[in-house]
């Protein structure tokens, strides 16, 4: 984990000048409630994503909800990925799921299983790489795979535990995220300056390769 981080560490002073960063707003209808910073690079055959994200909510009484993820991919298949979700500075849910050659291990709040398989999608590519209707995205912190279902031009629906989320994608990054749950509905909405610079093509979505 501390290898991990430090390099992410020099990554994030030395490799995104060339872009690979968008940020987002957290919208309630007119009302800011939070940010969200995603950080994307390739370095030889590895791809690292960085995403942290704070929302205040205010419903009755107020709420934070504190989100970390961090992932490394080598050749396009996901090595470690780890995220951590406060509310209120408390941990509510805690995973790292990480591959060792045969198969995955993933410890969810302290609950260690394992399994075989490849994965080349989980929650850290969403925003960087557009889906194909049907596409399984796999989320440590549900423990599970879940489904992304074409709705629309570039734009799709995933629905996990928690709710349904709609994703919009321009040249193939995702823009904006619509967000369903019992206690509010809101979104993820990309800033003006990056979407500006998705627009123009400075930031390109797709597989690691892109960015290499």
């Amino acid at each position: 984990m501390i290898r991990l981080l430090t390099i992410l560490t020099f990554i994030c002073v030395t490799g995104f000048a060339s872009g690979q960063m968008v940020h987002y707003e957290v919208i309630k209808g007119s009302k800011k409630l939070g940010d969200m910073t995603v950080k994307r690079t390739a370095l030889e055959n590895r791809t690292y994503y960085e995403i942290e994200s704070k929302v205040v909510f205010r419903i009755l009484f107020s709420f934070t909800v504190d989100y970390k993820s961090t992932s490394d991919y080598k050749n396009g298949q996901l090595i470690k990925e780890y995220t951590h979700n406060q509310l209120n500075g408390s941990t509510q849910k805690e995973s790292t799921v990480w591959f060792d050659g045969e198969k995955y291990t993933l410890d969810l709040n302290g609950q260690k299983t394992t399994f075989k398989d490849h994965i080349s999608y989980s929650v850290a590519t969403i925003y960087f790489e557009e889906p194909k209707d049907g596409q399984k995205v796999y989320s440590p912190q549900f423990a599970e795979y879940l489904s992304f279902t074409k709705i629309g031009d570039h734009q799709y629906e995933m629905e996990s535990p928690d709710g349904i989320n709609v994703y919009t994608y321009t040249n193939g990054v995702c823009t904006e995220v619509r967000v369903n749950r019992d206690f509010a509905k809101f979104a993820f909405v990309m800033t003006e300056e990056s979407l500006v610079a998705v627009k123009d093509k400075k930031i390109v979505g797709g597989s690691y390769s892109a960015v290499e």
